[in-house]
């Protein structure tokens, strides 16, 4: 690395941080006094429903483990490990996805490095991940235009709906778009992938081709598979749906939470603030944005601070220490497994 490329890169690191600060600063002035207006009326704690933040993690779980079903049915078969294996790898890129900026893309990294350390193939683990990702984008994109539009019907139009599903709808077609392209023009997205990519080192077009050509036969077979794509799409759903029922009730167990249909679109507007690359899981910025929005659909300030403060509790920090347990089992499971293959070569080896 030259000299120009280190100093340019610990610029951007240095802004990245910067931001990073500027945001949580933010946050916490934002959210602090509306926290301890929130704490104030003692009354408003006693009444906290214990078994509405019982069922808000409970939500919260079934999305974990819905979004490694995902994961599990996407792998070929002949390559699949077993469930709760799959399970212990997305628990433990969720937590990285927690724990340092822009981590999805470190968590879909890490995902893609485990999977292969379990013998899954490269270009499938590549496959899974992105693809994934892909339907899990589509399918908020999809809830989230469904709820303006019933939105627009009860409440009339608006042109912040107009310009939020002109936004979600965009989105949505450059998402069909390029699984299009991938699985019957996979010669564009090769042209393309060479314009981005071509100019890394290490990085040779004839590499570039054979991978887009490999990931172009196995969106073929995903879209051909309709029992495989509806399954995964149900899964899908079902991650960002018990998320959903895990805000609803935690904001239940304060007090009344918004009609459905815009906490639906509160939900949503979050979950794209946790994909903006600023702070690890959106820290601060969904904050910051979901409990202005509720408490402008009529939830009021406290109901709306203290819900959403519970639900990320078991939303963001709750992955955090279940994914360095599940990764710990991991790395204990290899070691045992590494002792035993090495012992057994050894007794081998002395008998023979």
């Amino acid at each position: 690395m030259t000299g120009r490329d280190r100093l340019r890169r610990n610029r951007w690191r240095l802004l990245r941080w910067g931001v990073l600060i500027v945001v949580l600063a933010g946050s916490a002035l934002f959210l602090g006094p509306k926290t301890a207006d929130a704490l104030k009326p003692a009354q408003h704690l006693g009444r906290v429903g214990l078994r509405w933040l019982i069922l808000s993690l409970a939500g919260e779980l079934g999305s974990l483990v819905a979004f490694s079903l995902v994961t599990w049915s996407l792998i070929t078969r002949s390559e699949r490990p077993k469930w709760p294996r799959v399970l212990r790898l997305d628990l433990v890129t969720i937590g990285l996805s927690h724990a340092v900026p822009v981590g999805w893309a470190a968590g879909t990294a890490m995902g893609y490095e485990l999977l292969r350390e379990e013998g899954v193939d490269g270009v499938q683990a590549g496959f899974v991940k992105v693809s994934q990702s892909l339907l899990s984008s589509l399918l908020l994109e999809l809830v989230f235009s469904i709820a303006l539009l019933l939105q627009t019907i009860v409440y009339g139009p608006s042109v912040t709906n107009l310009g939020l599903a002109a936004a979600g709808a965009v989105l949505a077609g450059l998402i069909i778009a390029f699984c299009y392209l991938l699985a019957h023009r996979p010669s564009v997205v090769a042209a393309l992938a060479r314009g981005t990519l071509g100019r890394l080192p290490r990085i040779e077009p004839a590499r570039i081709e054979r991978v887009v050509g490999s990931l172009s036969e196995r969106m073929t077979i995903l879209l051909s598979h309709k029992a495989l794509m509806a399954r995964v799409s149900l899964w899908s759903l079902l991650n960002w749906a018990f998320d959903l029922l895990a805000l609803w009730a935690a904001l239940r167990a304060f007090g009344d939470p918004p009609h459905l249909v815009l906490l639906v679109i509160a939900f949503c507007v979050g979950q794209v603030a946790a994909s903006i690359p600023i702070s690890p899981g959106g820290l601060g910025v969904v904050e910051t944005s979901l409990v202005p929005l509720l408490a402008g659909f009529g939830t009021s300030s406290s109901v709306a601070v203290l819900g959403v403060l519970y639900w990320r509790l078991v939303n963001f920090w709750l992955p955090l220490p279940i994914g360095a347990i599940a990764y710990l089992s991991i790395a204990v499971g290899r070691r045992r497994s590494r002792r035993e293959r090495d012992s057994a070569e050894m007794v081998g080896g002395r008998a023979s």
